[in-house]
């Protein structure tokens, strides 16, 4: 199959069924998210990057190596084995590896990287099922994109004997930098021929050697079986890809589309086009009318003409689509190739426009044919319209039981999304009253571990206006009551989902999502915008909340008095508590809860720790009658949270715990937390929270004793002697 017939599933908005709570926040931009747990959340502000950043040093190294051994490098990272073919099954023909000097012998010839310039005609495809990435080859490869082409494929290399060493380089845009991949020359071959790419001449290889390179970046060529041409657009320019679905019940085809296309092509954007299969799974089908379903076509041209009838002159917009195929398939209606229309047009007219009758795939239609047959349309934009230039990315993570939220329909858990606090000032040059941006999030790598199971999870985003004065993130009580102020069209089983907007100036809060909560999954977000806006990634700063100490009690006294007989009992004759005599008194005090486990002596001797101040590894009377206070409170604020009794907390419940209790933490430190007080299923049990909460009590007395001007410093042993007593 060669388009991804999944393309346009989309899951439907079913939270907007469910009562919606008042809308009474003035506008304003908020967002928050944790980043990956193992790495941080990244932010970059882009302007443009026309400059090509690559370092060749490794491929260089690399080649200088093979030529001084004199001997042909063989990747063994993508090997010349069936591991890179296949993943699912076992190949249906015998392959050979052979290099482009063997197969151009076979036609008497020597073998070419680049034979006779660049053309889009250069481009055939093979048996492998990925037009999606032949189409969008066919739009870079065209004259007018021919800067953006040598950047995918360096135009330094080729065969001769000086430079040859049996590998070559490639440069595709992956989620925010270009990414070199290097390949050796080794190319499946069954028989005499290419058995995927080929090129028209069989003496050149720029083509085949593309491909392998991308297949190597998704893991194996049959990842590269079905896919949408908006995604291979992306990884060919780093271009902003904006999708339109033709036809059928969830069409978005703006009216304007003619002047659209006008637009783009004059600013040289790629433009690629699709059927979608005729039924979900079916694959690709030539139908009747010379299209094939289930394809990726690449639009190489539009015009509009003056067609004479006997009614006289008529306006007609007709369009130009190729196959990727590069043969006799072709559309067969009306302004193919070989059509009566094409008589009523002067033979002048007919050259300007490029009519040339061969089976090269390339053919006219009329653009209401064209609306008729074809599902969906990607334009990809290299330079962005209305001057939107200024880029804002984000790295993150939706990670199970922390931050995979899920839509707004899950109440419980949506406010944990990540979210990006968008602040618009600047309002547009055409247009005082309104601030433009496009929003793109995309889900990253998954095309590589297509080997195990479904490619693609549905993800959306939805965005919330706010108030200037509301602290971001936004907690859960601001979704409670609050409607999204806008979202996606639909959560799409796609790897990018795009929508322009236009707002008034104001703060706003974007949150990417998935359809369903608990999914794990990398994400890219990128925010374009015609002035400097801004988009932060929201997160808590981290501080320590003052919490009002308890009114004293009317008879505060005799309880004093109650205590220290309670600790005399504790002590014994030393008057001091070491950690085993509080493991004790502890688990004593807690006997009676329902839940209760036991504390153990790791966590009693991090409540020492906390209290000790002159590092003997007891407590007296004034600290302990502290540390058990605290105690009391801290297992008070664990089961008012506890909301459903289990005597764990999930992170949802952990992250409106710690403030009750004092502390706020970044999202970063919340996923360390989560990692390192967590059981196998991502829940704190009362002894972890209360060894957390004293471990977060002594940080932040450790800071605060040497903090100045905002900042800490601590010598080696200072560091030694704090972290390893606490």
């Amino acid at each position: 199959m060669d388009l991804n017939t999944h393309r346009r599933y989309t899951k439907p908005d079913d939270y907007t069924s469910l009562p919606n709570p008042p809308y009474n926040q003035r506008p304003t931009p908020q967002n928050g998210s944790p980043g990956v747990r193992p790495y941080p959340t990244e932010t970059r502000e882009v302007h443009h990057r026309n400059g090509d950043t690559r370092d060749i040093s490794d491929f260089e190294r690399l080649r200088q190596q093979c030529l001084r051994n004199r001997k042909l490098y063989e990747d063994t990272n993508f090997l010349a084995a069936v591991s890179s073919l296949y993943f699912s099954r076992q190949p249906p023909y015998r392959f050979e590896w052979k290099r482009p000097a063997d197969i151009a012998r076979i036609y008497n010839t020597r073998p070419g990287f680049f034979v006779n310039d660049v053309s889009r005609f250069d481009v055939k495809q093979g048996t492998l099922g990925d037009c999606w990435v032949l189409a969008a080859i066919a739009c870079l490869s065209s004259p007018e994109h021919r800067d953006h082409f040598f950047r995918v494929v360096p135009e330094d290399q080729s065969f001769r004997d000086s430079w040859y060493a049996g590998l070559f380089r490639f440069c595709f845009w992956h989620f925010g930098e270009w990414k070199e991949v290097v390949v050796d020359d080794q190319l499946p071959v069954v028989g005499q021929d290419l058995f995927f790419v080929h090129s028209s001449q069989p003496n050149e290889f720029w083509a085949a050697l593309l491909e392998k390179a991308y297949a190597k970046l998704y893991g194996s060529y049959e990842a590269l079986k079905g896919g949408n041409m908006a995604d291979s657009l992306t990884d060919f320019t780093g271009g902003l890809t904006e999708s339109y679905v033709i036809r059928g019940k969830h069409a978005n085809m703006p009216r304007n589309i003619v002047n659209i296309l006008f637009k783009a092509l004059d600013r040289n954007a790629l433009i690629g086009c699709g059927i979608d299969s005729v039924k979900s799974g079916s694959g690709e089908a030539i139908l009747e009318n010379g299209l094939v379903a289930g394809h990726a076509y690449s639009v190489t041209d539009l015009r509009e003409i003056q067609m004479m009838t006997d009614r006289g002159q008529i306006p007609v917009t007709l369009i130009r689509v190729r196959n990727p195929w590069g043969n006799k398939i072709e559309w067969n209606g009306r302004w193919s190739d070989r059509s009566q229309e094409w008589l009523s047009i002067p033979d002048h007219e007919r050259e300007q426009i490029g009519l040339v009758q061969r089976d090269n795939g390339e053919f006219w239609m009329d653009f209401q044919d064209f609306e008729r047959n074809f599902d969906n349309l990607d334009i990809c934009n290299l330079t962005m319209d209305d001057d939107l230039s200024h880029v804002v990315e984000h790295h993150g993570r939706w990670i199970k039981g922390f931050n995979a939220g899920g839509t707004p329909s899950n109440r419980d858990t949506f406010w944990t999304n990540p979210q990006y606090h968008v602040r618009l000032q600047d309002t547009d040059d055409d247009d005082d009253s309104h601030c433009s941006f496009i929003m793109q999030v995309m889900q990253k790598d998954r095309r590589r571990i297509k080997h195990k199971g479904p490619r693609f999870l549905y993800i959306g985003f939805v965005i919330y206006r706010c108030s200037k004065d509301d602290s971001v993130p936004l907690n859960k009580d601001f979704f409670d009551y609050n409607n999204p102020y806008a979202r996606c069209n639909a959560f799409t089983n796609a790897r990018q989902v795009v929508k322009r907007f236009a707002f008034p100036p104001g703060n706003y809060v974007v949150l990417p999502c998935t359809y369903e909560p608990h999914q794990e999954l990398d994400y890219y977000v990128r925010f374009f915008f015609e002035k400097g806006n801004v988009a932060e990634y929201g997160d808590e700063k981290p501080a320590k909340i003052a919490i009002p100490p308890p009114e004293p009690s009317p008879d505060y006294k005799e309880q004093e008095e109650k205590f220290k007989q309670f600790f005399y009992q504790v002590a014994g004759e030393d008057m001091e508590v070491n950690p085993f005599e509080l493991k004790v008194a502890i688990n004593d005090a807690l006997k009676k809860e329902p839940l209760h486990r036991e504390i153990g002596i790791d966590a009693c001797k991090s409540f020492v720790s906390l209290m000790d101040v002159d590092n003997n590894g007891r407590l007296g009377i004034s600290e302990f009658s502290y540390l058990w206070n605290h105690l009391r409170s801290w297992k008070k604020v664990f089961y008012q949270y506890d909301a459903n009794k289990s005597g764990t907390m999930n992170s949802y419940e952990l992250r409106r715990a710690l403030p009750a209790a004092g502390y706020k933490v970044s999202n970063k430190a919340m996923a360390a937390i989560i990692f390192r007080y967590g059981n196998e299923n991502h829940r704190i049990e009362l002894d972890n929270f209360l060894i957390l909460l004293a471990r977060l009590m002594k940080l932040f007395n450790i800071y605060s004793k040497h903090e100045a001007d905002g900042h800490a410093e601590f010598s080696l042993q200072q560091l030694l002697e704090q972290s390893l007593y606490s």
